[in-house]
């Protein structure tokens, strides 16, 4: 199994979090979330150690809910995840080291398959989550 280089906040710039079990994903979930203001929300750029020039998982947190972004192998622009909310509408923003990053207005999902998602592009070495929804390009 891999581990995952984890990038939120400035200082991670240089020195990512890096994280191989499944406990260490929630746990860093949790952190990311007790620290996550509801009208910013924090983005994660999640790659498998080492290597950020290949695929990725880009995760937000907000509250019990957030979003997904994933690109590379056979999806070089990105796919999102897709919720139950409306697909017309202004778009989600989360915000990636104090940058914000739009995503389609109905990608937030509920927190607990945000982390399957993380857990499971651990331990397939960066395939696309199975466990979500994905939609194209807004």
């Amino acid at each position: 199994m891999a581990a995952l280089d984890v990038y939120y906040a400035r200082e991670h710039g240089d020195e990512p979090v890096t994280v191989g079990t499944v406990e260490e994903i929630d746990a860093l979930i949790d952190h990311v979330r007790a620290e996550s203001p509801a009208i910013a929300p924090i983005l994660m750029e999640v790659h498998l150690s080492g290597d950020p020039y290949t695929q990725g998982l880009d995760v937000g947190v907000n509250g019990d809910v957030g979003v997904l972004r994933y690109s590379g192998r056979e999806w070089f622009e990105g796919v999102y995840s897709t919720g139950a909310g409306p697909a017309d509408g202004e778009p989600l923003q989360y915000f990636y080291m104090d940058t914000d990053t739009e995503f389609p207005p109905n990608s937030e999902i509920p927190l607990d398959d945000v982390r399957q998602a993380v857990r499971e592009f651990l331990v397939t070495d960066g395939d696309r989550p199975a466990n979500i929804t994905w939609q194209a390009d807004r």
